[in-house]
C-alpha cells in the first residue's frame, strides 16, 4: 500500500468523525502502524491521544479532548455505527455534557462519559460513570451522543457537584429554551437535603437556590408562583390537569389537525420544518397520543410480534434490539413470543394472533410456510426474515463464510503463513461456509493448512483442539469458528506456556461481549445484526403505512476486529 493509497484510506475513515481516526480503526485498512509513525513524522498526521491521529488538514474540531476520549472507548468502531447508547459505544455526560450543550466548562475538566457496564481507564484526564440511559435521555450535538440538558442536571446533582456550576448550568438551559424547570422539579426533589435544604424542600425550591448561589435566578419561576397564586388556592391542591388533545398542538404549531396526525404517523413526506413546529408544540403541551382511544378508534393495537421458536436455547439479542428500537421509533410497542411446533403449526398461531387484533403485523425470525411475506388475517403484514432456519441456526446473510477470507489475509499481511481452524458444528450452515473459505482461500492465497479440528461451538473443543496441536506443527495462527471457541483455544494455550499473541494468534467470531475484557482481548469478527433487525422491521412498518419496502441490504454486515489475541507472527 503506498502512502498515497494509505492517505486516501485514513481520509475516508476520518470523514465522517471530525478528522479524526483511531490506530484500530487503520488496521482494519491494513494500515500498520509503522505507516502512521512515517505520516505523523511527515506532518501529515497529527497524534491528538494514545491511539488516536488527527489528519493534518483537517481543520481542529471543537471540544476534540471529549471526541478523543469517547473514540477510544472503542476505537475499533467508526463513530456513525455508535450513535445509539451500549455496552461498547458511550455516552457524554456530566461537566463534558455541559461543555458540549454550550452550557460552561474549563480546560481542565476531566472528560466525563457514561457506560452500561463495568469499565475501567488508565488516563487521568477521563471519569468513567457506570449507569443505565434510556434512549430519551440522549441527544446527538456535532455526531456526539450527549445526554439531554435535564438527564445532565440529574447526574450532576446525583454526583454532588459544586451548587453554583450547576445551578449557572440550569439558568443558561432555561434560559436558552433547553429545558422547562417545571419538569425538571420533580427530578431533583430527592437530592434537596444534599445541599443543605429541609429534606421537605421541593424541587422547584433547590433549582431556585442553586441558580441563586451562581447569582443567576430564575424570574420564570417568580412568574410562576405570582400566576399560581392569582388563581387560587384550588389550582394549587389540584395537580392534575387536562389532558392536551391533538387540536391544541395543531394550533401551537400553526398547522390543521390531519398534519399532526400525518405526524404521529411518522409521515415520511412531511416538510422538515413542519416537522420541527409540531416536535416542538408536542414537547411544550407535554402531549402524549391516547393509545387506548386510538385502538377503539382504529382497529388498531400498536402492538407487534416478533416470534422465536419455543424454547430455543439462542436469542439474537442484537437483531431484537435493532428491529424493537425500529418499531418504538414509529410509535408502536413490541412482543415477543415462542411459538412451538414446526411451520403450520406456527404459522396458524401467527394468524390466531392477528384474527383476535393482538398485533399488526409479525415479524418472523424462523419459517412461516405459506405465511412467508406478505399479508396475514385481515391485511395485516407478516415478514419472515430469511436468516434464520426452524432451530434458529443461522442461514443466508448471516450465515455467510467469506470473512473468514478477511481474516488469513488480515493474518498473512502480518506475516503468517500456516494456520489451524477450528470449526464449528458442521450441522450449521454457517459452520460449513466457514470451513468452506476458509479451505480455499488457503489454497488460493498461497498459505498452508495444518488442518481442520471438528468442533461443535464449545469452549471445551477450543480447549482441545489448542491442548493437542503438536509442538513442531509449524501454526502461527488460529481461526476459531466463534468467539466461544476461541476462548478455549486460549486457554488451552496459556495452560501449555503459549504465550498469545507473541507466539500465536488466535481470531475469534461474532464478537460477543466478553472478547473485549478477556486478557488478552480477542480479536473477532462484528456481524452488524442490529441493522440487520432494524431494517426487516422498517420493511414490516412499510408494509403496514402501505408504502414501498426500504432497501434490506447492509452494507459492511461483517468488519473485523482485530484486538489484543492476534499480532505479528514469531519470527
Amino acid at each position: 500500500m503506498t502512502q498515497a493509497d494509505v492517505l486516501r484510506a485514513l481520509d475516508a475513515r476520518a470523514a465522517g468523525q471530525w478528522g479524526l481516526v483511531t490506530t484500530a480503526q487503520a488496521k482494519l485498512d491494513g494500515v500498520q502502524g509503522v505507516q502512521l509513525l512515517r505520516l505523523e513524522r511527515s506532518g501529515a498526521l497529527e497524534s491528538v491521544g494514545h491511539g488516536v491521529y488527527r489528519l493534518a488538514a483537517s481543520p481542529p474540531p471543537e471540544h476534540l479532548r471529549i471526541k478523543v476520549a469517547w473514540l477510544r472507548l472503542d476505537p475499533g468502531t467508526p463513530a456513525g455505527d455508535r450513535r445509539t447508547f451500549g455496552p461498547r459505544s458511550g455516552v457524554v455526560s456530566h461537566t463534558s455534557a455541559c461543555a458540549v450543550h454550550g452550557l460552561g466548562g474549563r480546560p481542565e475538566d476531566p472528560v466525563e462519559l457514561t457506560v452500561s457496564s463495568r469499565r475501567t481507564t488508565r488516563d487521568g484526564t477521563v471519569a468513567l460513570h457506570r449507569a443505565a440511559t434510556d434512549a430519551e435521555d440522549i441527544t446527538v450535538v456535532d455526531g456526539l451522543p450527549v445526554t439531554t440538558v435535564p438527564r445532565t442536571v440529574v447526574d450532576l446533582l446525583e454526583d454532588r457537584a459544586d451548587a453554583a456550576r450547576t445551578g449557572a448550568c440550569v439558568a443558561e438551559a432555561a434560559a436558552r429554551g433547553l429545558l422547562r424547570v417545571d419538569d425538571l422539579a420533580p427530578l431533583v426533589a430527592g437530592f434537596a437535603g444534599t445541599y443543605g435544604l429541609p429534606e421537605e424542600a421541593s424541587g422547584a425550591e433547590l433549582l431556585e437556590f442553586l441558580c441563586e448561589q451562581a447569582g443567576r435566578p430564575l424570574p420564570s419561576r417568580k412568574a410562576g408562583r405570582s400566576a399560581a397564586k392569582a388563581a387560587g388556592p384550588g389550582a394549587a391542591s389540584n395537580p392534575e390537569r387536562k389532558r392536551p388533545t391533538i387540536w391544541e398542538v395543531a394550533k401551537r404549531a400553526g398547522v390543521s389537525h390531519q398534519t399532526v396526525s400525518r405526524f404521529l404517523k411518522n409521515d415520511s413526506g412531511m416538510k422538515p420544518a413542519t416537522r420541527g413546529r409540531i416536535e416542538r408544540a408536542v414537547a411544550e403541551l407535554d402531549y402524549r397520543p391516547n393509545l387506548m382511544a386510538r385502538s377503539m378508534r382504529t382497529q388498531r393495537s400498536h402492538r407487534i410480534t416478533i416470534v422465536l421458536p419455543e424454547l430455543s436455547g439462542f436469542v439474537p439479542i442484537p437483531l431484537l434490539r435493532g428491529a424493537s428500537a425500529a418499531a418504538h421509533e414509529a410509535g408502536y410497542m413490541t412482543d415477543v413470543v415462542g411459538l412451538e411446533g414446526g411451520e403450520s403449526r406456527r404459522a396458524r398461531s401467527v394468524l390466531s394472533l392477528l384474527e383476535t387484533r393482538q398485533a399488526d403485523g409479525v415479524l418472523s425470525l424462523v419459517p412461516l410456510g405459506d405465511l412467508a411475506g406478505g399479508q396475514g388475517a385481515g391485511q395485516r403484514p407478516v415478514v419472515v426474515l430469511g436468516e434464520y432456519d426452524d432451530n434458529l441456526q443461522s442461514r443466508g446473510r448471516l450465515a455467510d463464510g467469506r470473512p473468514a477470507e478477511k481474516i488469513l489475509r488480515h493474518l498473512a499481511g502480518q506475516g503468517h503463513r500456516r494456520f489451524l481452524h477450528v470449526a464449528g458444528s458442521q450441522d450449521w450452515a454457517s459452520a460449513r461456509n466457514r470451513r468452506a473459505v476458509y479451505v480455499e482461500a488457503v489454497e488460493r492465497l498461497g498459505l498452508t493448512s495444518y488442518r481442520v479440528v471438528d468442533g461443535d461451538w464449545s469452549v471445551r473443543s477450543g480447549y482441545e483442539a489448542a491442548r493437542d496441536l503438536p509442538a513442531d506443527s509449524g501454526v502461527t495462527a488460529v481461526l476459531a469458528a466463534n468467539d466461544y471457541v476461541a476462548l478455549g483455544v486460549l486457554r488451552g494455550f496459556q495452560d501449555r506456556g503459549v504465550r498469545v499473541p507473541e507466539e500465536m494468534s488466535v481470531f475469534g467470531w461474532d464478537d460477543e461481549e466478553f472478547t473485549r475484557y478477556f486478557s488478552p482481548s480477542i480479536s473477532t469478527v462484528h456481524i452488524n445484526k442490529e441493522e440487520v433487525g432494524r431494517r426487516s422491521m422498517l420493511s414490516l412498518l412499510a408494509l403496514l403505512r402501505g408504502e414501498p419496502a426500504p432497501e434490506s441490504e447492509v452494507e459492511d454486515l461483517f468488519h473485523l476486529v482485530p484486538r489484543g489475541s492476534s499480532g505479528p507472527a514469531p519470527h
